[in-house]
């Protein structure tokens, strides 16, 4: 019997990530499900999950509109894998369990932005350096 970890279920989500990244529709839906999840309030001292899932959505949505594209295409597999993972409630360790439920999701999402830091950290710049310009662009009445 294959034992279930951490890194089974991953490679599940893995095998699972380019057809949702294909498909606007469960796109949508992902990003949707992760930005609920993580607005949830933090009852297992969780408290930079949310901050860090919400980059990925930011990411993964920018890229969809094609605002933002310096990411490969493995690495946006490996962010939609980490989401996916994060809002399935049946992984390694179910969120239902108090006290370990979002440990394993805690551990996948650092594994992504250990594995992803120049990526990310890239995109966090770009996205300042948005907010910025669009400060200083606004259009005429």
């Amino acid at each position: 019997m294959k034992q279930n970890t951490i890194g089974n279920y991953f490679n599940k989500m893995k095998e699972k990530a380019n057809a949702v990244l294909e498909s606007s529709t469960q796109t949508g839906e992902l990003v949707t499900e992760a930005e609920k999840k993580s607005s949830q309030p933090d009852k297992q001292g969780l408290s930079n999950l949310g901050s860090q899932v919400k980059a990925l959505v930011r990411m993964v949505k920018s890229y969809k509109r094609g605002d933002y594209r310096d990411v490969s295409k493995k690495s946006l597999l490996l962010v939609v894998a980490g989401l996916l993972y994060f809002v399935s409630p049946i992984d390694a360790v179910p969120d239902f369990l108090i006290g370990a439920g979002l440990l394993d999701d805690a551990t996948v999402l650092a594994f992504i932005f250990s594995t992803l830091s120049t990526e990310i950290a890239a995109f966090q710049t770009w996205e300042e350096e948005k907010e910025e310009e669009d400060k200083y662009i606004k259009p005429t009445p």
